[in-house]
């Protein structure tokens, strides 16, 4: 009886995060720029989940970006939200999704940590450091 009381309360007893979020980092960047951030997310749930939102007090302006390719032109066009498939990760890179930090509000320089939190449809807010790099 007490095994099947504790198989019952495993079931509905979270175990921690379902997304995850890692190897953060940030590229460098002077005062008054641009920068970008990088990372890699996994929904460890049977549901998918949005992120919607990135936030920080870095940067005056940070957006959601996408790379895309239209004939032989590369460009940047910002998205509202990334759906992040069950049992699967996205990865943000350069050359594809990103967080653009626009019009910075202090030089990142090499090795700096910075606080980020991003907001998800089902898992909430996830907060983060992401390391300063130059690549």
């Amino acid at each position: 009886m007490l095994l099947l009381i504790i198989a019952f309360v495993s079931v509905f007893v979270s175990t921690g995060n379902k997304v995850e979020v890692k190897d953060a980092w940030v590229r460098t960047g002077a005062a008054g720029l641009n920068s970008a951030l990088y990372f890699k997310i996994n929904n460890n749930s049977e549901n998918p989940d949005t992120l919607y939102k990135v936030t920080s007090n870095i940067a005056q302006h940070i957006q959601m970006h996408e790379t895309y390719k239209k004939n032989d032109m590369m460009g940047m066009r910002e998205v509202k939200s990334i759906i992040i498939q069950p049992n699967s990760s996205v990865e943000f890179k350069p050359g594809s999704y990103h967080v653009m930090l626009m019009d910075l509000n202090k030089d990142l320089k090499e090795k700096d940590e910075i606080n980020f939190i991003l907001y998800f449809k089902s898992e909430g807010d996830v907060n983060i450091k992401a390391i300063v790099r130059s690549n």
